[in-house]
C-alpha cells in the first residue's frame, strides 16, 4: 500500500510538471493593416485529452496578467470568438503547437494575449507571461534628437533623426531617409545620424520603409542655425547702368536666422564710406558720382560675412557726350577768335607808331593843286583828284591860305593829269 501511494504522487507531479506554455518573442511591434505571428507551443500530460484551446486578451477593466479571461480571440469552438476577430485569426492547429497568426492589425489590437487549453479531468491552464502587441499607427514620425539643452541646433552639433510611430516602431525593417524628398543612399537604419552638422544639412527630412511610398512621414524640418553665408551683391536697373537711370543694389545671402542688419559700403579714392542700412541701397539718378566699388555685410545672432565687391561705372549717354564736345569746339572757337583779335590789334597798334622822328607839326594843312599840261595834249589825259594830309611847319609864305573853323588846318587841292 505505501508503495502503491508513492508511485501516485510521483505519476501526479510527473503529471503536473509536464502541463506548460511557452511564448515567443515576448513583445511584438507590428506596422497597423499587416500580420502578426504569436509564437507558441505547449504542454499536457500525454494521457489526457486536449478539449479546448483559446487565445483571448483580457478587456481594459481586467487584470492584464492572464488571471482573468478577457475576449477570445480564437477559440476552438468558432461561436465564441468575438465579432472583432472572427475571420482574422488562424490557427496551427498542430499538436503541441498553439502559434496564432492575426491580420489586419489596427491600434485597437494593441494589449496583451494569452494562450489557454483545457483537457480531460478538469485540467486547465493558461500561459504565464503572454505576448504584448504593439502596433505602430502610420503615419511614421521624424524625431531629432541634439546634446543641446535648449534644442537649438547649431553648426557643428551632432544630432541624430529617428523614424517612429504613435507606440512603436519595427525595427526589424529597412528604412528610407529623404532629405527635402530626395533619397539619402547610405541611410537604411531606424535612424539617421550627423555627427557634425553644417549649413548644408539644413533642410525638411522624412523616412519611409524601404520599397514602400505608401509608409512615408511627414517631413520635419532641420533647423540649423548658422551665420551668413555666400553674402553677394544683385544689381537690378532698367537698363545699362548709364547716367541719369535708377539702379538698386540687393544684399543677398544664405543664413538661418534671417539677416536682420545690413550695411553698405562704397570705396573711392581709397576712402571708405558707409552709405546705407537696408538690404537694398537704391540710386534714383545715376551720376558718375557713383562710380565706385561697392560691398555689404549681412550679420544675424550667428556672425556676419562681407560681400565680394563690385565696381559701378556709370556711363554718359551719347545725347551727353555731343553736348560736352560741342560746347568744347565753341569754347576753343572763341578762344582763337579772341586771340586773332588781340593779334590784330597788336599789328595796327604798330603800325600807326612812327618810324622817324619828324619835326613837331604846329599845323595840318590839305592841299589840293590843280597840275595841267598844255592845252593842247589835255584830251589824252585823265583828271584825277588826289586828295592828302600834310602836316606842315608853320610857314612863313605869303602864299594865301584858307583858314577852316577848326584852326590852323589848311586845305590844299591839287588836280593831276595823267595819260591813260
Amino acid at each position: 500500500m505505501f508503495y502503491i501511494s508513492i508511485l501516485l504522487q510521483l505519476l501526479l507531479s510527473a503529471a503536473v510538471a509536464s502541463v506548460s506554455v511557452s511564448y515567443n518573442p515576448k513583445s511584438i511591434c507590428v506596422l497597423e493593416r499587416s500580420s502578426v505571428d504569436f509564437k507558441c507551443t505547449f504542454d499536457y500530460p500525454y494521457y489526457s485529452t486536449l478539449e479546448t484551446t483559446k487565445w483571448f486578451k483580457p478587456e481594459a477593466h481586467q487584470k492584464q496578467d492572464g488571471t482573468q479571461v478577457g475576449i477570445s480571440v480564437y477559440h476552438s469552438n468558432t461561436a465564441e470568438i468575438h465579432q472583432l476577430y472572427k475571420n482574422r485569426t488562424a490557427y496551427a492547429n498542430q499538436d503541441r503547437n498553439c502559434s496564432l497568426q492575426l491580420h489586419n492589425v489596427s491600434k485597437n489590437d494593441n494589449g496583451m494575449y494569452f494562450f489557454r487549453f483545457e483537457y480531460s479531468n478538469r485540467g486547465k491552464y493558461t500561459g504565464q507571461g503572454g505576448i504584448h502587441l504593439s502596433v505602430a499607427v502610420l503615419p511614421f514620425r521624424v524625431t531629432v534628437k541634439t546634446q543641446k539643452e535648449n534644442g537649438h541646433i547649431h553648426e557643428g552639433d551632432s544630432v541624430t533623426l529617428t523614424c517612429g510611430t504613435e507606440n512603436c516602431t519595427p525595427k526589424q525593417k529597412l528604412f528610407a531617409w529623404f532629405k527635402n524628398q530626395r533619397l539619402i543612399p547610405e541611410a537604411t537604419d531606424i535612424e539617421f545620424s550627423i555627427s557634425s552638422v553644417s549649413h548644408h544639412d539644413f533642410g525638411n527630412y522624412s523616412c519611409a520603409l524601404k520599397n514602400s511610398s505608401s509608409t512615408s512621414a511627414d517631413e520635419i524640418l532641420l533647423d540649423v542655425k548658422y551665420s551668413p553665408k555666400n553674402v553677394e551683391i544683385a544689381v537690378l536697373t532698367s537698363g545699362k547702368i548709364q547716367e541719369g537711370n535708377s539702379l538698386t543694389l540687393i544684399c543677398m545671402s544664405n543664413a538661418n536666422p534671417l539677416v536682420t542688419n545690413y550695411s553698405w559700403f562704397l570705396i573711392k579714392e581709397a576712402n571708405v564710406s558707409h552709405i546705407g542700412f537696408h538690404r537694398e541701397f537704391f540710386i534714383k539718378s545715376a551720376s558718375q558720382k557713383d562710380d565706385g566699388q561697392y560691398f555689404c555685410i549681412a550679420k544675424n545672432d550667428m556672425g556676419s560675412q562681407n560681400s565680394t565687391v563690385i565696381a559701378l561705372n556709370v556711363e554718359v549717354t551719347i545725347h551727353q557726350n555731343f553736348l560736352l564736345i560741342a560746347t568744347a569746339v565753341f569754347l576753343i572757337l572763341m578762344a582763337v577768335v579772341m586771340f586773332g583779335l588781340i593779334i590784330r590789334r597788336i599789328q595796327i597798334t604798330l603800325k600807326k607808331q612812327p618810324t622817324e622822328q619828324t619835326p613837331a607839326a604846329t599845323a595840318t594843312e590839305e592841299i589840293y593843286e590843280n597840275l595841267r599840261k598844255s592845252s593842247e595834249s589835255e584830251g589824252n589825259f585823265t583828271k584825277c583828284v588826289i586828295y592828302a594830309d600834310l602836316s606842315l611847319p608853320p610857314s612863313t609864305s605869303d602864299r594865301p591860305r584858307c583858314i577852316s573853323q577848326e584852326g590852323d588846318t589848311v586845305i590844299i587841292y591839287s588836280l593831276l593829269s595823267y595819260k591813260e
